[in-house]
């Protein structure tokens, strides 16, 4: 068994004790909520979709507030930061996946079959969970307190003010029977590897300091790095 195996093994749990949860429980609640009208039979897939969406955004939020290790600051391991971290967001986004796939699986149940194009809508919801934990993630290289992780939400509040005015042309948000679907759709898909590569950015080490010399000076002079 390699070394990096073994330490997964031996931080797992921890890390699982450790994860604040209530927030994730609050997100599927208010998801839930979202999709009440959805589950009762509303006749427009307008309803499904944007209950669908709504659980995307608040469960994204909710996990968000994994990425922030109150901890860190204290805690002396051999294990790098980079390992820790992608174990917070595989331990976190499991159960926000399936969750989300829950509920979408019961919106699609609700109404006649078709009528919700499931890939485009998981795209979505991946995006929106992503631009969440991208939020907290760079904010947890800064900052080690719960307080940290509203970057998450933050980050999604402001991607969605910023998206949801838009002139129905341009539209982020559209409705499947929109001729703007497909081509929102075209932009939601290239998002994911954006979001996945700042991810890696925001896990990776990170450094205090590191010299630097000064310009005409043999002294170094140490600079913060993250």
């Amino acid at each position: 068994m390699s070394v990096r195996v073994r330490q997964l093994l031996l931080l797992a749990t921890p890390v699982v004790r450790l994860v604040p949860w209530l927030p994730l429980a609050a997100a599927t609640a208010v998801s839930a909520l979202a999709l009440l009208p959805a589950l009762a039979g509303a006749p427009a897939p307008a309803s499904q979709i944007w209950g669908v969406r709504i659980a995307a955004v608040v469960l994204g939020a909710g996990a968000s507030f994994a990425m922030v290790d109150p901890m860190a600051p204290l805690s002396v391991t051999p294990t790098p930061r980079w390992l820790r971290q992608w174990l917070r967001v595989v331990v976190v986004l499991i159960p926000a996946a399936a969750i989300w796939a829950g509920l979408h699986r019961a919106a699609v149940a609700s109404v006649a079959p078709g009528r919700l194009p499931s890939p485009d809508l998981a795209v979505e919801a991946a995006v929106c969970g992503l631009a969440g934990l991208v939020g907290a993630a760079v904010a947890a290289r800064r900052a080690h307190s719960l307080t940290t992780a509203v970057a998450g939400p933050a980050t999604q509040g402001g991607l969605m003010v910023a998206t949801l005015f838009l002139p129905a042309k341009y539209s982020a948000w559209p409705l499947p029977d929109s001729p703007q679907w497909d081509v929102a759709h075209d932009w939601w898909l290239p998002m994911l590897p954006v979001l996945a590569a700042a991810l890696v950015l925001a896990n990776r080490e990170v450094w205090p300091w590191r010299p630097r010399k000064r310009a005409g000076v043999g002294t170094p002079d140490l600079v913060g790095e993250s």
